[in-house]
C-alpha cells in the first residue's frame, strides 16, 4: 500500500515537512514522485521505513507500529433481517479503528484510496471474512438520524 507525504506524517507522528526533507535526502526506503509532482510512499508493516544517518540525534518520531487504518464493515445479519423483515431498516455498515467502532450507517463515502479484503481462512478480528480498509477519511450516511459523520464529527442534514 502506498501513501502520500501528508498521510506518512500522520502515521510517523512528524510534521509533512519532516518528511519532504527525509525525502529530499533521499532516506524514506522505496519513496518514487510520480507526474514531477506527487510523492508516493510505501508502507512496510503499516509504517513508512526510514534508513537513519550516522551522525546527529536519534530520531524522536514514534517507532511503534500506529493503527491508523479504517476498516470498513459489513453486517450480514442486519442485512437479512432487512431483506425478510418488512418496516425495518438497520444500517449495514461500521467503520472501525482498530477494534472500536467510530460510526454506522447506510452509505459510505471514502475519501481517498482503499481495497477491499477477502479472507475466508483468515477473517478479521470481529469474524468478518469481507472488509474495506483504507488510510483516508470516511463519510458515515445514516438515514434514520438525518446525520452523518465526517472525520468523527457529526453533522445534522439540512432535509
Amino acid at each position: 500500500m502506498f501513501v502520500s507525504t501528508t498521510e506518512a506524517a500522520s502515521l510517523l507522528s512528524i510534521s509533512t515537512q519532516r518528511v519532504r526533507v527525509l525525502l529530499k535526502e533521499g532516506r524514506i526506503q522505496g519513496a518514487r514522485k510520480i507526474n514531477n509532482r506527487v510523492w508516493i510512499i510505501p508502507l512496510h508493516e503499516g509504517m513508512p521505513r526510514i534508513h537513519s544517518r550516522r551522525k546527529g540525534p536519534k530520531p524522536r518520531w514514534s517507532s511503534h507500529q500506529r493503527c491508523g487504518k479504517n476498516t470498513v464493515h459489513f453486517n450480514r445479519n442486519h442485512i437479512g433481517i432487512n431483506t425478510t423483515k418488512k418496516n425495518t431498516d438497520l444500517t449495514i455498515l461500521s467503520v472501525k479503528e482498530g477494534s472500536s467502532n467510530l460510526a454506522t450507517g447506510h452509505e459510505a463515502e471514502i475519501h481517498g484510496p482503499c481495497r477491499i479484503v477477502y479472507q475466508p481462512k483468515k477473517p478479521h478480528s470481529c469474524g468478518a471474512t469481507v472488509w474495506i480498509e483504507t488510510l483516508a477519511a470516511v463519510t458515515m450516511i445514516d438515514y434514520q438520524e438525518g446525520i452523518f459523520k465526517i472525520d468523527n464529527k457529526w453533522v445534522l442534514s439540512d432535509e
